[in-house]
């Protein structure tokens, strides 16, 4: 079955990882929430996409560089006065809710990590009891080597979650190549990967499946793409537009 996974928390449709859209995606035939996890300067986890707050608020800066009250003195544009959510605080909406997490660990804008995050996020995974139905994936293969090391030293296991996803972007795919991106994989024993939609045919497909790889998408934002992923039978991918994934969805 390809699972649905609601982007941003439907970002074309709520101002996106805001609690009012993580509301609304809790009530969706989906099966994951997709959001993003940061960092604050006294280690705070907060849900934004970006590493600075300038788009997506009435403020200014990077969170590596806020402490969290100092964010919280700013509101996400578009929502009627909400704050950026707490990695607890999302989690909360959904525990309740038959949606799953698909979380992403972000690094700071220069590309380097959160230190100590992965920690975080491993232990507040744990104790809230959300630790298997979580999928965690990040663009960084470091941050997920990091995450499974993390969740060993908190009495987890890589097992227990839903999935640990390899994202992938195209420029990597051209620079690399499906071996080059299938010899990173190796390297660091992750069998999962996420591709772009619309770089994922029935062909790419069989070289992953035929690796051993399992293969999910992302940036399925029409019905004509989810359609595509559905036919293709990935996964799972993310949309920003879930209602038009929920109506492509096979019967």
């Amino acid at each position: 079955m390809t699972h649905i996974a609601s982007h941003r928390g439907g970002s074309h449709l709520w101002p996106e990882n805001s609690k009012f859209a993580f509301a609304e995606t809790a009530k969706l035939e989906v099966e994951m929430v997709e959001f993003d996890v940061h960092q604050t300067r006294d280690s705070r986890l907060v849900v934004h996409h970006d590493a600075s707050i300038d788009r997506m608020t009435d403020g200014k800066g990077a969170i590596a560089d806020l402490t969290y009250d100092e964010l919280m003195r700013h509101v996400i544009l578009g929502t009627r006065g909400e704050r950026i959510p707490t990695l607890g605080e999302t989690i909360a909406i959904f525990e309740p809710s038959k949606v799953d997490l698909r979380l992403e660990i972000k690094t700071k804008a220069d590309g380097n990590a959160y230190e100590g995050m992965e920690s975080r996020i491993a232990a507040e995974l744990m104790l809230s009891g959300m630790l298997k139905r979580s999928m965690v994936t990040s663009f960084s293969l470091f941050r997920l080597e990091a995450f499974v090391e993390a969740l060993g030293m908190h009495g987890g296991k890589r097992e227990d979650l839903l999935g640990l996803v390899w994202l992938c972007s195209p420029l990597l795919l051209t620079q690399l190549g499906s071996k080059g991106l299938l010899a990173s994989l190796n390297a660091y024993d992750i069998r999962e990967i996420a591709l772009k939609a619309d770089t994922i045919s029935a062909a790419v497909l069989d070289f992953w499946r035929g690796n051993g790889i399992t293969v999910h998408g992302w940036a399925a934002h029409t019905r004509e793409a989810a359609q595509a992923m559905f036919r293709l039978g990935v996964a799972s991918f993310t949309t920003d537009r879930p209602d038009l994934a929920i109506a492509a969805r096979p019967a």
